[in-house]
């Protein structure tokens, strides 16, 4: 995808997470404000709180070390949507739900720079509802062109 900060266009396609199945999208980008859509699974709309914010990370290159890698906590989380998929198994039906948010992180430049190569979008749910954001099971990555 081209590079934001240095006037690309934002692509229209999903990042798919390492979980296979948390979905996000790049929705828009400004000097004042950075948003992004995605679908969270396993998790009800009462599981979300900008008391864990999401986080967004900007790195120059693959060796870059994450603690020096320019990274803001979001400004806004809204939920979208939130209900549940039923699906059968031989045993028994079973639902699982999701919800849908937009997280916003505002002065986005502070980590998306003409020299950023990788945005991660950190979210801080792991596929363990207990578990607080270990695994980056279901964060978002975007690679950028120069």
């Amino acid at each position: 995808m081209a590079n934001p900060a240095t006037g690309g266009k934002l692509a229209d396609g999903e990042a798919t997470a390492v979980d296979g199945f948390t979905k996000h999208k790049w929705i828009s980008y400004d000097e004042n404000e950075a948003c992004f859509e995605s679908r969270l699974n396993d998790l009800r709309a009462e599981d979300v709180s900008m008391k864990r914010p999401f986080e967004l990370l900007g790195f120059k290159d693959k060796a870059q070390r994450l603690d020096a890698v320019a990274r803001i906590a979001s400004s806004k989380i809204v939920i979208k949507s939130s209900g549940q998929e039923n699906v059968e198994t031989q045993e028994r039906a079973m639902a699982f739900p999701h919800v849908d948010v937009e997280v916003c992180f505002a002065s986005p430049s502070r980590v998306i720079t003409p020299t950023t190569s990788y945005v991660v979008l950190k979210v801080p749910y792991s596929a363990e509802n207990e578990a607080v954001g270990s695994s980056g099971s279901r964060d978002g990555v975007w690679r950028l062109a120069r």
